[in-house]
């Protein structure tokens, strides 16, 4: 009769799946690392286009700057505008993305931002995020950590290896605990003590696995950290395999957040509700300025009236203006907005729609208001890309999520040490049986 050791095969599944996934984790994880920083890096290798000198002139309207860009690039559209300038930085517009039956009808930019000086309203130039150019460095680490640079072959892989590594850390995480006593007298005899004094026993034996000793050899050290680095930062590094299923294999994760946390499936309205994606030009001043309420040099200004408004209604504070876009089908002003409850300024941000005839709120959606499986779907990827928190509270997230990158790769690394010190003690061991 075979019998069925679960540790055995724990260990097993745990080291070659381990070895299958360690090239594509040390990839994830130096790239995630530089992510964590990506606007900032990603400014430095852009300096060119993202950096100007300070002058002592007055910052020009916003309006007047997308003015500038509709007139030079007639051929494309511009929906979406920034709701604030910085004196030492440029403005940076984004050509709208267009999806499906859309894009026969429009033309193709070869670009996808124009950076435009604040304070003459000139030109500076434009970035196609995919040639291959230094301006472009971060944007080809992102797609080497999203894809591998292989498109959606890539992706399906990543998703894959993400949805191995998420099984992988409750296999890993059992593992650390000490192993089960074979039954004897004295086992019996501690039936009797009591609950705590067991438990006590187990966390005693199963706490040298969080522990990194200092003084000992190079297999013992690799072993210790293998094990505490996987032990103490388990929770994020769940967090990180999880959410790359959910970006890369949503096919395994909606089910799986639908019958765990209520995850509603995204319908239309859902995503009309969070940020629409328009497909036209926000309206000229000239021409709408007598007939709308809302346009294109008070949208900014009136949309966060309004907004400040909404949120002390509903108990909460705008914090920072996220964008503006002009949505054309329904001739309406949207802006997005975080406010001090909710999650993140992505996915979890709160937005705000403007009738522009009428000036009319045609609808307000509130992060904080989301259902409960909408929120975690939200925290899973505010807490993987890093959008959260602000000032130096960001800044230690940004760290913090960078050291997360790190250990994945000494996670992995030490893995492969194990697995490859191992396997020459088992050479050696079966070479002296024969």
């Amino acid at each position: 009769m075979i019998s069925f050791n679960l540790r055995q095969s724990c260990l097993w599944i745990h080291r070659y799946t381990g070895l299958a996934m360690a090239a594509f984790l040390v990839v994830a994880g130096i790239t995630g690392t530089l992510l964590a920083f990506h606007e900032e890096l990603d400014e430095i290798f852009n300096h060119q286009l993202a950096r100007i000198e300070v002058q002592p002139t007055p910052l020009l309207p916003i309006a007047a700057l997308h003015d500038n860009v509709i007139s030079a690039y007639p051929d494309y559209q511009f929906s979406s505008m920034p709701t604030s300038l910085s004196s030492n930085k440029s403005a940076v517009f984004s050509v709208d993305r267009t999806r499906g039956k859309a894009a026969n009808n429009l033309a193709q930019a070869p670009f996808q931002e124009v950076y435009v000086n604040p304070y003459n309203g000139n030109i500076i130039g434009t970035r196609d995020k995919d040639e291959w150019a230094w301006r472009n460095t971060m944007w080809k680490v992102f797609w080497l950590h999203r894809d591998l640079l292989l498109g959606d072959i890539g992706k399906l892989t990543l998703g894959i290896v993400a949805l191995v590594w998420t099984i992988n850390c409750f296999i890993g995480f059992y593992l650390t605990f000490p192993r089960a006593v074979k039954s004897n007298k004295a086992a019996i005899e501690s039936l009797k003590t009591s609950s705590d004094k067991k438990r006590a026993s187990f966390f005693k034996r199963w706490l040298p696995a969080w522990k990194i000793r200092r003084k000992t050899n190079t297999f013992k050290l690799n072993y210790d950290l293998h094990h505490a680095f996987g032990l103490w930062l388990w929770l994020m590094l769940f967090v990180i395999a999880w959410s790359s299923v959910g970006f890369n294999l949503k096919s395994v994760y909606q089910p799986v957040m639908q019958a765990v946390v209520g995850l509603e499936e995204r319908d239309g309205r859902a995503r009309q509700a969070r940020a629409p994606v328009p497909t036209g030009k926000p309206p000229n001043n000239e021409t709408v300025a007598i007939t709308n309420v809302v346009n294109k040099a008070n949208s900014i200004a009136y949309l966060s009236a309004q907004a400040e408004l909404a949120a002390q209604h509903n108990g909460v504070s705008v914090q920072k203006l996220l964008g503006i876009r002009w949505v054309a089908e329904d001739r309406q002003w949207q802006l997005r907005f975080k406010t001090d409850k909710d999650i993140g300024t992505h996915s979890g941000a709160s937005s705000i729609t403007v009738n522009a005839a009428t000036g009319s709120v045609e609808r307000v959606h509130f992060g904080d208001q989301s259902t409960f499986g909408t929120k975690t779907d939200q925290w899973l990827s505010t807490l993987h890309m890093g959008h959260i928190g602000q000032g130096w509270s960001h800044r230690l997230y940004q760290i913090f999520l960078a050291m997360i990158g790190l250990a994945v790769t000494v996670l992995s690394g030490t893995g492969v040490y194990l697995w490859y010190k191992s396997r020459q003690q088992r050479l050696k061991a079966s070479q002296k049986v024969r």
